[in-house]
């Protein structure tokens, strides 16, 4: 990204701030300028940076909570005609194959103190989500829900939604120049009322072992966005277990939003997927909603089949959830599947099919014994998915039990 001209801006938000008990109102976007570092070393995780009077009577603090898979922070707020002044603008270097990136939690004080604000609402927009053949960009905002919108005739970024966070990702492979608040095709934007804090992921998937310093913006105002959609729910989880050959999909939503109906899709090669059955949702609701699917495999020739939730608004608009899958084989102990193995992203674990649906848990270990993540779920899945991107490489163990019964497999871990 490079510098150009801001165009596109629209009018400021209403922002109420809660301190104390004692209310301000005004009227206001947020301004992020002048850093000051309060604590840490300097672009290392665990620093954090003051920035004064993002609004009036409010500064906010930004720390950087990690660092993943060789992400660096090379400015913690680029200024002086990069891009655009007024947003929060971090330059990161990618840490070279996969995915690499750099998480920040911005929160938000009365001015000179570290007493927490509330505001009553928030737009955060991230500008010019762009990419190349080799390196795509990627935005998470997680503010425990909200709404997220993006363009819709023609994306270059893919938008999905789950327990209350929103991920993008560029897809198009376009370089844009500079921070270019016209790009609507790689522009979205998340909006959520009452919060004193959200989390932000900024970094880049890398598939040419090499690195870049990237420049990201977002910026804490609304902007139009042509054809814009909103994602029609949050997918808040979405298992599938397998059991005497038929697998039970279940998914539990909220947030509906102008929504109509998902879409089971159903592959055996994690390619080209199919419509396997309709169900219907509730059109507008903020409740938890809770939807099932049994799929017959009996007659199934496959060893893997994959599923995946298109969820589709009342204009046809959609996004697509995360892929799950089964596997079926007679084996009834845990295998480690890593499609291959070694792993560099994800990592799957099998459980036996007396396992799913119950408490299990799984914990990767070090080659000298210690533990590095741990993940339990309450209701297992056939398989599960890990994310070891953050690992070095290496050689693991992942630790897995029910309770009662543990088993253990090695897997190598590459970057």
């Amino acid at each position: 990204m490079y510098p150009s001209t801001v165009k596109g801006l629209h009018k400021a938000f209403f922002l109420s701030t809660i301190i104390l008990l004692s209310v301000e109102s005004l009227f206001a976007q947020l301004v992020f300028k002048n850093p000051e570092r309060i604590a840490g070393n300097n672009l290392e995780a665990g620093a954090v940076y003051r920035f004064p009077k993002v609004t009036a009577n409010i500064d906010a603090l930004v720390r950087i909570d990690s660092l993943i898979n060789g992400a660096s922070v090379v400015e913690i707020d680029q200024s002086s005609g990069f891009g655009y002044d007024d947003a929060f603008q971090p330059k990161i270097m990618s840490g070279g194959n996969g995915k690499s990136y750099a998480v920040f939690t911005i929160s938000f004080v009365w001015t000179n103190t570290s007493l927490t604000a509330m505001l009553a609402s928030l737009t955060a927009t991230n500008l010019d989500l762009d990419g190349n053949m080799n390196l795509k960009e990627f935005c998470e905002f997680d503010m425990s829900g909200g709404i997220a919108s993006f363009m819709s005739n023609t994306p270059e970024i893919n938008v999905t939604g789950a327990a209350g966070k929103y991920y993008a990702e560029n897809v198009g492979g376009i370089e844009y120049s500079g921070i270019d608040t016209s790009a609507d095709a790689v522009m979205f934007k998340v909006h959520k009322n009452v919060l004193s804090q959200f989390n932000v992921r900024l970094g880049a998937k890398v598939s040419n072992n090499s690195q870049a310093a990237r420049q990201y913006s977002v910026y804490m105002k609304d902007f139009q966005i042509t054809n814009a959609v909103t994602l029609p729910v949050s997918l808040l989880q979405f298992q599938a277990t397998l059991k005497d050959k038929s697998t039970s999909l279940t998914w539990t939503t909220t947030n509906h939003f102008n929504f109509s109906h998902f879409v089971v899709e159903k592959s055996t090669d994690a390619r080209n997927f199919s419509e396997a059955v309709m169900v219907m949702g509730a059109e507008s609701t903020t409740a938890q909603s809770s939807y099932t699917y049994k799929d017959d495999l009996k007659n199934s020739t496959s060893k893997t089949v994959y599923y995946r939730l298109r969820m589709v608004d009342i204009d046809q608009k959609f996004t697509y959830s995360e892929v799950r899958m089964v596997r079926l084989v007679s084996e009834n102990k845990i295998q480690i599947s890593t499609f291959p193995n070694p792993v560099v992203n994800e990592l799957r674990v099998m459980v036996p099919a007396d396992w799913q649906e119950k408490t299990v848990t799984y914990e990767i270990y070090n080659s000298n014994g210690v533990m590095m993540s741990r993940v339990q779920n309450a209701r297992a899945a056939q398989v599960q998915q890990l994310n070891v991107q953050s690992l070095n490489s290496g050689n693991y163990v992942v630790r897995v039990s029910n309770g009662s019964t543990v088993s253990t497999s090695k897997f190598v871990k590459l970057n």
